[in-house]
This record gives C-alpha cells, structure tokens and sequence, in this order.
C-alpha cells in the first residue's frame, strides 16, 4: 500500500496553521524581556484561551489549595513555561477533539489521551529530576498529531494491522511505518515542522515510539514515549494502538525507571483522573 511522500505531504500542508493569539503567547512566552501584564493583555484578548488557563490553573493535576481566580494570578502561580502549554493545548484542542476512524478513535478521545500523556510527561520529568518538564508537556501534548494525517490510510488497512501485529509480534507503530510507508510518528514530526517547532519537539514527537534511534534530545523522546504507555495503560481515549505499542526496556533504562516507579506514576495519575475539568 507504500504511500508517496507527496500525498502525506499535501495532507499535512492541508490542516490549519496554529491560531494568531497561542502563537504570540508562546513567543512573548520565550522572551525573557516579556512581563506579566503584556502577557496577560495578548491572552485576554482570545476568552477561550483565558478559560482554558483559568481552568487548568484550578485543576487537581495543579494543586494549589486555594482556587486561582484572575488571570494575571495564573501566569505568575504557574510561570512563562506553564503558560506556553497550555496556550499550545488550546490551540490544538479543536484539530484532536475529533473522530478518527481509522484509529477506532471517538471524539475527544485522541484529546483526552494526548492531554494525558502530556501530564504523565511532566510528572515524570518532576520524578526523576529532569529539568525540562514544561517542553516534555508540549511534546506528549502533541506526539500523536500525526494521526490526524495517516488514519485515513489506516482506516483501509487496519484489521489487516492488527493481525500483522499478533502474527509478526512487532509494535503497531512499526508496522505502519512498513505497510503503508510512514508511521504516525514520523509523519507527525513533519507536521511539526510545518508548525515551525523547535528541534526538540520536532525529534520527540518523530521518535516517540522508537526513541533509541532518534538522532537528538533521546532522554526527551524516551520520557514521551514512557508517558505514552503509561497513558495508554490508562484506557483514557487511545485507540485500536493503544496497547499494541508496548515500553520499551531500553527506554526505561535510559530513565532508571523500575517497575515500582511505574506503579508509584500510574497511582499518582489515577489521583488526578478523578477531576474531569483536568480535560476541558
């Protein structure tokens, strides 16, 4: 079924660029001259984005005891960082709260995994003392984006993948990447780059799946690639993949994560999960 380059291309040049108002957020976010009044003025201008931050500001995944009611409050309780996700979360949220098909993927499903494999990134990051939590967040935000390219290709091949899957014992990932030519992955990475993201994000998202070959940032995409399954073993949105793209050891090495860490990061997540405004 090998597609050319040129179509998958041509899809990812098809969907929307990333909002005006979550653009000029994250850069006045990386300008370290920016204030928090000049930040605050750019975000209340877009509502959505306001409520998005007042409500994640207030969520369990946050914890702050007393509840967070102004918007400059947000910025300075949660910082630049903080902010620059979720204005990238709110930018994405309409292009992953849809049905995927070729995924078994209702709606909202792939914005509800992907919002929680960014908090199990960044929980992870906070575990093991790694000092970029806020852009492993970004990333698991948006690892799975180039599913919104290649499900219609999966649509037409995916009872045909499941089984390669049982029969070849090999990741689904993979196995996309042999039978229709480019895995959700990969074809992601492009999309990111389309998006004009920094590197980081860019090798992360590519290799999400198989980060021991990723040419850059191998810590970055392994903690995404963790968060990954660890939100897969959630059940929370996913699809049909979910549970066939297994942890690697490798990656958990990388990471010096045992078996009990795993466990103490799946209780830990099933404490937030109990608060649904964590996916609003």
């Amino acid at each position: 079924m090998s597609i050319k380059l040129e179509h998958i291309l041509k899809r990812v040049q098809a969907l929307p660029p990333l909002p005006t108002s979550a653009l000029r957020v994250i850069a006045l976010t990386k300008n370290s001259a920016t204030t928090v009044k000049e930040l605050e003025i750019v975000i209340a201008q877009d509502p959505a984005l306001t409520a998005g931050i007042l409500r994640q500001a207030n969520s369990a995944f946050y914890g702050y005891a007393r509840r967070i009611s102004s918007l400059q409050e947000a910025i300075v309780m949660l910082g630049f960082h903080v902010i620059q996700g979720l204005a990238m979360a709110s930018a994405v949220a309409p292009l992953l709260k849809t049905n995927l098909l070729g995924y078994e993927i209702e709606q909202e499903g792939l914005w509800k995994h992907s919002m929680l494999t960014a908090m199990t990134a960044k929980r992870l990051c906070h575990y093991r003392k790694l000092p970029y939590g806020d852009v492993a967040f970004t990333a698991g935000l948006l690892h799975d984006i180039g599913k919104l390219v290649i499900s219609i290709y999966v649509e037409e091949v995916g009872s045909f993948l499941v089984k390669k899957v049982e029969q070849a014992k090999l990741p689904y990932a993979e196995l996309e990447e042999k039978i229709i030519g480019y895995s959700h992955a990969t074809v992601g990475g492009f999309l990111a780059r389309t998006w004009f993201l920094p590197e980081d994000l860019v090798s992360a998202i590519s290799y999400h799946h198989n980060p021991s070959q990723a040419p850059s940032f191998l810590e970055l995409a392994s903690v995404v690639h963790v968060a990954n399954g660890l939100a897969s073993l959630l059940g929370i949105g996913g699809g049909v993949d979910s549970l066939l793209n297994p942890i690697q050891a490798e990656a958990l090495h990388r990471l010096s994560l045992k078996q009990a860490d795993l466990e103490h990061l799946m209780s830990e997540l099933g404490e937030i999960l109990v608060d649904p405004s964590i996916f609003s």
